[in-house]
């Protein structure tokens, strides 16, 4: 008696994701969006912050896809696009990031380690933990209401700065933001 119910149960849940599938692939990239502006500066509001960050302004792949598409997407899997090099960020950032990506949704890394002159060329402190692949920059392209909470208390997290764009620092330093 109980194997009908739960066959039913199984056979609903695939068909809903089925659907859930087919529904995101149909939907168009610009469905449901205001068109943006051509200048990525003006489409993220990256004018909120100094021309030092500009160099954050890099598009993602998460950014052609709609943000009706972009909240359909599963939670619990990491969706993360490097836009920077990532083979020396330290584990414990790397799985922050996960963390990140899988409860808030698709996250683009766009700065990870520079080499002095460009960290002086984008406004970086001479002690950046970025001139040693201990710090990264991203953003979150889902809901991130109550990510600055998640990242201060997470313990593998050191300097934590919220950019008033959108943008995220976080790295292996001590405890602090500024």
């Amino acid at each position: 008696m109980i194997i009908q119910p739960l066959r039913s149960v199984v056979f609903r849940a695939k068909f809903t994701m089925l659907f859930l599938t087919v529904l995101v692939l149909a939907i168009p990239a610009d469905a449901g969006t205001f068109p943006e502006p051509s200048n990525p500066q003006e489409r993220i509001g990256a004018h909120l912050f100094g021309d030092e960050h500009a160099h954050l302004l890099k598009d993602s792949v998460f950014d052609k896809i709609s943000p009706l598409v972009l909240a359909a997407m599963p939670r619990g899997k990491a969706y993360i696009d490097y836009k920077a090099p990532s083979k020396c960020v330290p584990e414990r950032l790397r799985n922050v990031l996960n963390r990140v990506s899988a409860k808030y949704g698709p996250i683009t890394v766009n700065s990870t380690v520079r080499s002095r002159s460009r960290n002086r060329s984008v406004g970086g402190r001479d002690q950046s933990y970025h001139l040693n692949c201990q710090a990264v920059d991203f953003r979150v392209h889902g809901g991130a209401s109550g990510l600055v909470n998640f990242l201060s208390s997470t313990k593998d997290v050191g300097g934590l700065k919220r950019y008033p764009a959108g943008y995220y620092h976080i790295d292996t330093g001590p405890r602090r933001s500024w």
